[in-house]
């Protein structure tokens, strides 16, 4: 079992991201590079105006969205963002489902979490608790139809997760299809969406929270192919439009190193799909949850969406080793730096009993 004293430690580094007010922030205009215009961009994105990629370059794209911005708030229309500029974009309302993620030098822990192809067992619990060092507290799991291998089995997986009180964050599993057209991206999305919907029950699902989160399971770079831009349009359309009662949140499983994938995702949200964030696999060597590092969740092509998890070590066996043939446990953690890390986990769900 975890000692008490590791997982006091685990949790005590998880303190809360500092967030500067808008007098304390740099002055940024044409040229200026790094976090803070990440973060300026992602203001934007949020704000609704049009996509602009999380580069960190404050460019011409940039500088037009600040001066539309500017122009419609009724500001000094210069593209210099200040004090009175920062203050609008904290104050103008935001996008559903947008959450700031503030640049920080802090060393911070996200919340951890488990995803596995087989089913949840009792037993599974406190063994995953052992290797990561603290207790997961969401579990990923594949929504696919109820008739594939891996899939989700509620009536023996409700309960174990439900009595942990660990939530399930659902995979939308077709990686060998990513790659199609728009047409196959609706048909997938909305069949994996309404299995989602099927699952926990539209009017749980309603009653228990703003939002959900569905994360397309993109693999890419070797055995299966790259996302395709129409294929995620439709996808997104898809997940958007199964239900009525239940806003479903797509979002996207990636190998980080899958260019076409970042580029593909990129010009689809730029064309209107929706994506509410990212779950990066970048790969440490140890199961044990250590401080997000932010150098393993940065993109040589850049998205117009933000980092909400990272898969920081996959195919771990029981003994805590790297076993592709035997390995049962990935395990992720959730951005620390995110504005507010716990609304991430509520819009996964809690299963009933």
């Amino acid at each position: 079992m975890v000692s008490e004293n590791k997982l006091i430690e685990v949790s005590e580094n998880m303190n809360n991201v500092d967030k500067p007010s808008p007098d304390k922030r740099p002055v940024l205009k044409l040229d200026s590079l790094g976090d803070w215009t990440v973060f300026l961009q992602d203001a934007l994105n949020g704000c609704g105006y049009k996509p602009l990629d999380l580069d960190g370059n404050f460019g011409p794209q940039t500088l037009a969205q600040v001066k539309q911005f500017q122009l419609d708030l009724g500001l000094t229309v210069d593209g210099v963002v200040g004090v009175l500029t920062w203050t609008a974009l904290d104050n103008h309302p935001k996008l559903f489902g947008w959450l700031a993620e503030w640049p920080s030098s802090l060393s911070l822990t996200g919340i951890g979490g488990v995803d596995t192809l087989v089913n949840v067992q009792k037993s599974m619990i406190p063994e995953a608790a052992e290797l990561m060092r603290t207790s997961p507290r969401f579990w990923g799991r594949y929504f696919q139809g109820n008739t594939k291998n891996g899939e989700y089995l509620h009536q023996q997986e409700n309960k174990p997760l439900h009595n942990a009180g660990i939530r399930v964050l659902p995979i939308s599993r077709q990686t060998n299809e990513v790659g199609g057209t728009h047409q196959n991206g609706v048909e997938l999305g909305t069949s994996h969406a309404n299995d989602v919907l099927d699952t926990f029950g539209e009017d749980y699902l309603a009653s228990q929270g703003d939002g959900f989160y569905i994360f397309l399971d993109v693999e890419g770079v070797d055995a299966q192919p790259s996302l395709s831009k129409e294929f995620y349009k439709g996808w997104s359309e898809g997940v958007v439009q199964a239900s009525k009662k239940v806003k479903l949140l797509p979002s996207v499983y990636l190998n980080g190193s899958d260019q076409t994938t970042l580029r593909s995702l990129s010009a689809a949200i730029k064309e209107g799909a929706q994506c509410h964030g990212l779950w990066v696999a970048r790969y440490d060597n140890t199961p044990q949850i250590s401080p997000w590092d932010p150098e393993k969740v940065k993109f040589e092509s850049p998205v117009p969406c933000k980092v909400l998890l990272r898969q920081y070590i996959g195919d771990v066996d029981s003994t805590g080793k790297v076993n592709i043939s035997n390995g049962i446990y990935d395990f992720s953690q959730i951005n620390p730096f995110l504005d507010n890390p716990e609304l991430v986990l509520q819009r996964f769900v809690l299963p009933q009993s």
